[in-house]
């Protein structure tokens, strides 16, 4: 007995010398892993903020129902204890928490802080085993439909799925990290300060904040007249850009239809689109000043030099004709072609300019390609065919906005070298990315995201710039086409524009027509430049009817708002002017 109990114990301490020395690494790991838990903490996705602080996008955290199947005790009970704290239905609780297969199952995607407070009692008590809730990141956009379109959304992952979320989600998106908790024999986790365990922690990093140039105010002041101009013509769309002409930024980007991001509900996917930077359309008679800035720089013409206008019906070729609305009898000087828009005036200017002279010219106003606006869905270049592609009539309708398709983003920016003093700058969208610390992401380092001038060429003289804009105020008088665009105190630079849609397959349309207008406040030291675009309005389609009132709408509170000085003193308006402006401008033209 003693030789069976001396080998039995000589085993005994042989597998404790294998277990405690030999191979005490290996359970000692297994027993520490035992006791570990393993969280991850997830990452704050970034913020998205206007240039003054105002938030347009956040991140919140929202509390998730979830249930163990196969920890639950008695179905019944659990399903009838939850409808009594939350109001969530039993009915619809019972069978998914009644099969213990199913060890996952979510019951609310979504509850209301009040909800969770009034569960967590009852699973402390061990009243709800098997249920369980966690936070789930949300994301939430404080202004709703207020540049909704251009902000996009995130999917159920967190991530960006349209809009300016999509574009900027690899400057948004943190880098998620975990922490290690030691676990009970009950599976209660509390944090533990042991060194071993806190070594092996990673520390979340969050997504950087995007900053933009977008002013909430003016952007607010530009949706609301552009929800107007919709209420009033029933166009398929609209949508008014408002630029600082000086460095490029980008104050307002109202588009309709709106879509607020908050009611993922009503969204379709694919139906995001970008109409200021993706959707071309023919300028029609926006293009005029620059085609006038043009010859004007060439030398090619002066503003009091007569033309000839054929009284409003010019017989260029044998098939094709241009003709202007409202004939205005005798000759008039360029100053007066821009003022009137009259098609022949500047078609008859345009033919001493060279084709390859102005296409060099339009290619240098941004015509043709992106506009290098940052961290927008990819922009159209547009419409701008080399020369060797142009026809014997291309010269004749080039320079009044046919044959050419243009995005908004881009007659702006053109427009915006004109009341640049003839210098064009990169139009910017993004004034900043940075984290919380105050650091740029490199990426945003190295690729020159926030310096609008990094594209600054000049395009024409200034003292061209100055002689265009001189006519361009000429529009915004009492006998022009933008009259309605006129805002008292202040000189207004701009030109109106009726361009008739092509339709492919079946040409330019006698029915749906494009209105905008375009152009810049206070003309000699502009502090704004904006432009309205308004597709296929319903009765008036006119530039000057249907988009100059918008515009004006926009400028005149933009400039109170920004405290921008008035530039001259107007003089009364005549009886019949002011009682029936809009019978005054009934003579707007293409």
């Amino acid at each position: 007995m003693f030789g069976v109990l001396l080998v039995l114990l000589l085993a005994l301490l042989g597998r404790l010398f294998d277990l405690q020395y030999l191979r005490y690494d290996v359970y000692r790991h297994k027993a520490l892993d035992q006791h570990k838990s393993v969280q991850r903490v997830a990452a704050r996705r970034g913020r998205i903020f206007d240039r003054n602080g105002s938030v347009f996008a956040i991140s919140t955290t929202k509390p998730a129902l979830w249930a163990d199947g196969g920890e639950v005790t008695n179905a019944a009970r659990t399903a009838a204890k939850i409808e009594e704290l939350t109001g969530i239905s039993a009915a619809e609780v019972l069978p998914k928490i009644s099969d213990p297969k199913r060890r996952y199952v979510v019951l609310s995607k979504e509850m209301s802080d009040v909800q969770a407070t009034l569960l967590r009692p009852a699973m402390r008590k061990r009243e709800l085993r098997g249920i369980y809730l966690m936070d789930v990141n949300r994301r939430f956009y404080p202004k709703g439909q207020l540049l909704g379109n251009v902000i996009g959304l995130c999917n159920a992952e967190h991530q960006g799925a349209e809009g300016l979320e999509r574009q900027a989600n690899r400057f948004l998106t943190g880098e998620d990290g975990y922490q290690i908790l030691k676990r009970d024999n009950k599976r209660r986790t509390f944090f533990s300060f042991d060194q071993e365990y806190v070594h092996q922690q990673l520390v979340a990093r969050d997504g950087y904040d995007v900053h933009l140039t977008i002013d909430e105010y003016v952007q607010h002041i530009a949706e609301e007249a552009v929800q107007q101009t919709v209420e009033r013509f029933k166009p398929q769309r609209a949508m008014a850009l408002v630029m600082q002409p000086r460095t490029g930024a980008i104050l307002a980007m109202a588009l309709w239809p709106s879509f607020d991001p908050n009611d993922q509900g009503s969204y379709v996917p694919g139906s995001f689109r970008n109409y200021a930077t993706s959707e071309i359309y023919e300028p029609g008679s926006t293009l005029k000043v620059v085609i006038g800035s043009i010859a004007l720089n060439e030398g090619l013409v002066s503003l009091d030099e007569r033309v000839h206008c054929e009284n409003g019906h010019w017989q260029v070729t044998r098939a094709h004709a241009i003709k202007d609305d409202h004939v205005v009898p005798g000759d008039l000087s360029f100053r007066e072609i821009i003022q009137h828009s009259s098609n022949i005036g500047v078609a008859k200017v345009a033919q001493r300019i060279a084709p390859e002279v102005l296409y060099a010219y339009l290619t240098n106003f941004g015509f043709g390609h992106p506009t290098g606006l940052q961290l927008i869905p990819p922009e159209s270049p547009g419409i701008l065919r080399p020369v060797a592609q142009w026809s014997k009539y291309s010269m004749f309708s080039i320079p009044i906005g046919h044959e050419i398709g243009v995005t908004a983003m881009q007659m702006l920016t053109a427009v915006s070298v004109i009341a640049n003093g003839g210098t064009r700058v990169r139009p910017t969208f993004v004034q900043k990315i940075v984290n919380t610390d105050g650091m740029m992401p490199p990426e945003a380092r190295t690729f020159n995201y926030f310096e609008p001038l990094d594209l600054a060429r000049n395009v024409i003289s200034a003292a061209a710039a100055a002689q265009i804009t001189d006519a361009m105020l000429t529009v915004t008088d009492r006998e022009g086409t933008g009259y309605l665009a006129g805002i008292p105190g202040y000189s207004v630079a701009g030109k109106t524009g009726t361009s008739q849609k092509y339709i492919p397959g079946k040409g330019y349309s006698k029915r749906e027509y494009t209105a905008s207008f375009v152009g810049f406040v206070p003309a000699k030291d502009p502090a704004i430049s904006a432009i309205i675009i308004v597709d296929s309005p319903a009765g008036e389609y006119y530039g000057g009817l249907v988009a100059a009132p918008a515009f004006r709408s926009i400028c005149e509170k933009t400039l109170a708002y920004l405290g921008v000085a008035k530039d001259r003193v107007d003089a009364p308006l005549p009886e019949n002017m002011a009682a029936e402006p809009a019978q005054h401008t009934a003579r707007t033209q293409l």
